[in-house]
């Protein structure tokens, strides 16, 4: 959901995703409300967390989602 105080409009998204074992983290600009994460590597923990920016710059991230994904 788009933020609760918003000091603007929101302009955009930025996903991050880290590898949890690893630590290497990569993030996504996203226009939307939802985005697919395709490449993932399977039976592997990720930890994500969000923000929305606009103009003033970002706002504040969402606490980390933890996440394991499956097989193919």
């Amino acid at each position: 959901d788009p933020p609760a105080y918003a000091n603007g409009p929101v302009q955009g998204y930025r996903l991050f995703c880290t590898e949890t074992a690893t630590g290497r983290e990569q993030h996504v600009e996203v226009d939307g409300l939802s985005y697919r994460l395709e490449g993932l590597k399977k039976f592997t923990e990720y930890t994500l967390r969000f923000l929305a920016y606009n103009r003033y710059g970002p706002g504040v991230s969402t606490e980390d989602v933890t996440l394991t994904t499956l097989s193919d």
